[in-house]
């Protein structure tokens, strides 16, 4: 029988975790939608924990930067002034990286030490901690792109970076939430296997929607059209099919990417009211039914956000809003999955 006071600590410890990985993710967008991301063009694991001090090392890495693609291509008339605030963004966004890391790692093995963590659970531990680790390496490969000839990253490694935030974020969230259960005694038994499926769906679905829109920030396909619900004057734009071979487009040509990702966010609509309804048809809990209600909210805000973003040909506050709303409805549609039908032990 686990203490229930060792639960509740690991409880907190983890809900810090989810919280710092939340903000992170706020974080990297920021970084990204101020193209601070290639501000700072080495990456020193150690050393790069200690900011500038002096005019002398604001130069030298000014001058640094001025060697590669971005300031040349891009930001030929880039003050000191204004390399100190996207400096600052991607610093902030490396050291934020680092405290999760360190906030992961350290209590891990004091925790493992005094024997807090449940046996079956050591394994979702140890794996959060190696993706943490190879998230440091997946967004140093993502800037390393952007410092060769052209002044952007890969859209494909900054689509990868994305993806596995919100694979740490989520896994941590179900981790917090199978400790909460423990610590309630409850066992989670599938009474409904329908149900089930269409969360496990709902929660891929998401995933994959999050992907498609690090795509679109990757590629820049927000601003090829910024017209809803058609795309121009069609709602299947003529050059979808532009690039040789066809199955390109899907990845490579912005307008075929942005495409995709309204089918993805509409299919997520309709998959959540389908799961709306299939609640009110059958015999599930009212707590349940009133996540569904929050999902169902979260979704149509979330379509609502990325319509603004669109129109607003991708402001920065409103896109930042529509990429914490994808965390949002991803949070909901966890919570909603950990609260399926259970049992007192």
């Amino acid at each position: 029988m686990e203490n229930k006071r060792n639960l509740k600590i690991l409880n907190y410890w983890l809900i810090i975790c989810c919280s710092m990985v939340f903000i992170m993710v706020f974080i990297g967008g920021l970084t990204r939608l101020t193209q601070s991301g290639l501000s700072i063009v080495e990456w020193n694991v150690f050393s790069g924990i200690i900011p500038p001090i002096n005019t002398n090392d604001w130069i030298a890495l000014f001058d640094k930067y001025k060697e590669f693609p971005e300031y040349k291509l891009v930001n030929i008339n880039l003050s000191l002034k204004e390399f100190k605030f996207i400096f600052w963004m991607e610093y902030f966004h490396r050291i934020w990286g680092r405290l999760i890391f360190l906030l992961f790692l350290i209590p891990l093995i004091i925790f493992l030490i005094k024997k807090y963590i449940p046996k079956k659970l050591e394994k979702h531990f140890f794996t959060i901690g190696i993706l943490i680790l190879f998230q440091g390496f997946v967004g140093w490969y993502m800037v390393k792109s952007g410092l060769v000839d052209n002044p952007d990253v890969s859209h494909y490694r900054l689509a990868i970076h994305l993806l596995i935030a919100f694979i740490i974020y989520g896994y941590m969230l179900l981790l917090t939430l199978t400790i909460n259960d423990l610590i309630n005694k409850k066992k989670r038994i599938v009474q409904n296997k329908n149900f089930f499926f269409l969360n496990i769906l709902l929660i891929l679905l998401v995933l994959i929607t999050v992907f498609s829109g690090a795509m679109v920030a990757g590629l820049n396909a927000g601003l090829v059209y910024n017209t809803f619900p058609l795309m121009g004057e069609n709602f299947i734009p003529d050059e979808i099919f532009n690039l040789n071979p066809i199955y390109l487009n899907l990845f490579e040509n912005p307008v075929t990417v942005q495409f995709d990702h309204r089918f993805l966010g509409i299919t997520n609509f309709i998959l959540i009211l389908t799961i709306w309804f299939y609640a009110r048809k059958n015999s599930l809990s009212k707590k349940i039914k009133i996540k569904i209600n929050f999902l169902l909210f979260a979704v149509i805000l979330q379509i609502g956000l990325g319509i603004a973003t669109l129109l607003s040909y991708v402001t920065l506050p409103i896109a930042l809003a529509h990429q914490l709303g994808a965390l949002f409805v991803y949070s909901i549609s966890i919570w909603t999955f950990k609260s399926l039908p259970f049992m007192s032990k």
